[in-house]
């Protein structure tokens, strides 16, 4: 029999259990879903009170299997009605301690707030800290800009972003009670996660509702124009078969078919969803829920009393070709058509130039790994970091750069391998990558996790705001090349 614990919080009683290391409660609804429109948050629990014993449902999305030496996830069952966080607590004591929100990544497309290698109540208890994960539309029913092709009532775009507003408020409002101090919330998350936390310094909505963000392979970056979002929304709806402003229709399209209308407009080439005009579903600049591109918003002071960590793994890239989602570049031909695709031909081969020199004699298959790497991620973690400081506030960049022995280190440091180490997880089953090398791992994830806890309470990870930090490394070696920054100046990057 499940022991259980009941806190009293302005949304209502809540019963969740004991757990070894405090408290946990689970599956509590912050908000009421409208499809494609914005959340309506919950003040108060139904009836004044909650069972929040069990995790609610994943947001919808469509579930891949993963690779054998892939970090485990956990989507269990899913639901278009998945407004729901969960909260992990030392005790139900009124006192202040750091509060960690967590925002899980996954393409816009996947993800979840629950299972998997983030473990929220081992975390609670090693930082004596609260720990908040919490579900959000994904893909179309969370990101796809109906405004410009159907106007209201779906003028307002990016509700996925809208329902993380709504769970923040929802934490401001009810973390006290659970042991939370709601002025010292810290906001954490990878690619996806990242790019939505960056967002935020451009929403309205969100003003006020932290005061630190942790970006692990996300920055001020990856913002869709309005044409090119009213493109997809147009086809999208076209795909269904749906005019615009068949409010019935819309309504009472099927998930599976909402679903399968998604995957017809989005790629899986890393390059073709992130270039300039990609196909991909994402953040939007739509002049209500986002009003500027965040990069602007924070070379304006809008983040100067916000730090904020940027981090990046040295082959973000890798990722995509060790699970056969793109393969390598066969000349040198792809290569430049990639680069031009991200800069113009103009700025080919000056561009091209400087990665050769970076890497001498590298085949054009590492090049283009090389070239993703940086401008889908390095070097916006850069600008967003170089943009923070010179408006006066303080921001602080990491590289994850420990290559797991699996596959004689086949893999890299790729995207989100510093996933685990963040939330201090080690652990050979669950992160099946670190076999062969288990204590170096555990040390790692001591260090990174340790990390993530000093600036959820110190306003700083532990080195100079504006310099690098380098997992493991030498803490001031430069995080991308010089050179490289020098080469991509004057490139904008969307």
């Amino acid at each position: 029999m499940t022991a259980t614990i009941s806190a009293d919080t302005p949304y209502g009683r809540l019963i969740g259990r004991r757990t070894p290391g405090g408290a946990a409660f689970l599956g509590i609804r912050y908000a009421t879903q409208r499809r494609f429109r914005p959340p309506e948050p919950l003040r108060r629990a139904p009836g004044g009170g909650m069972e929040a014993l069990r995790p609610g449902p994943a947001p919808t999305q469509s579930v891949r299997p993963s690779a054998p030496w892939a970090p485990a996830a956990e989507i269990g069952a899913i639901s278009e009605d998945c407004l729901t966080l969960n909260v992990w607590t030392p005790a139900v004591d009124g006192a202040r301690r750091p509060v960690l929100v967590h925002v899980f990544g996954g393409g816009f497309q996947g993800g979840s707030a629950q299972g998997g290698v983030q473990d929220g109540e081992a975390l609670a208890a090693r930082g004596d800290a609260v720990v908040v994960r919490v579900n959000f539309r994904l893909g179309a029913l969370g990101f796809l800009h109906l405004g410009a092709v159907w106007g209201e009532p779906y003028q307002a775009g990016n509700v996925a972003l809208l329902d993380l507003c709504a769970a923040l408020e929802w934490v401001r409002e009810n973390v006290r009670p659970l042991g939370g101090d709601p002025d010292n919330v810290t906001l954490f998350g990878l690619s996806s996660g990242a790019f939505m936390i960056a967002a935020l310094f451009a929403a309205p909505a969100a003003r006020g509702l932290f005061r630190r963000a942790w970006m692990q392979s996300g920055a001020a970056s990856r913002i869709i124009g309005r044409d090119v979002a009213a493109g997809q929304a147009a086809e999208f709806l076209a795909v269904l078969g749906i005019r615009p402003g068949d409010a019935a229709a819309l309504a009472a399209a099927e998930v599976a078919d909402i679903l399968a209308a998604q995957e017809r407009i989005v790629a899986t080439d890393l390059g073709a969803r992130n270039a300039p005009g990609g196909r991909t579903l994402g953040i939007v600049a739509d002049g209500v829920t986002v009003t500027d591109h965040p990069l602007a918003a924070i070379a304006a002071g809008t983040a100067r009393q916000v730090p904020m960590v940027l981090g990046m793994t040295r082959e973000e890239a890798r990722l995509w070709f060790a699970l056969g989602v793109m393969q390598p570049t066969a000349s040198e031909d792809d290569l430049r058509q990639e680069m031009a695709r991200f800069c113009g031909p103009d700025r080919v081969p000056a561009l091209l130039a400087a990665y050769r020199a970076a890497w001498p004699g590298a085949a054009p298959a590492l090049l283009r790994e090389r070239f993703l790497t940086d401008a889908v991620y390095r070097v916006p973690a850069w600008r967003t970091a170089s943009a923070q400081v010179a408006a006066g506030g303080r921001a602080y960049c990491y590289e994850f750069a420990w290559t797991p022995p699996y596959g004689n280190g086949r893999l890299g440091a790729a995207h989100g391998f510093d996933e685990p180490f963040v939330w201090g997880v080690a652990d050979r089953q669950r992160v099946p990558f670190i076999a062969g090398a288990e204590a170096e791992a555990a040390a790692l994830a001591e260090a990174l996790s340790a990390t993530l806890l000093r600036f959820a309470r110190a306003d700083s990870p532990g080195w100079p705001s504006g310099r690098g930090r380098v997992f493991p490394g030498d803490p001031d070696e430069p995080v991308p090349p010089p050179a490289i920054l020098r080469a991509w100046e004057g490139i904008p990057r969307p």
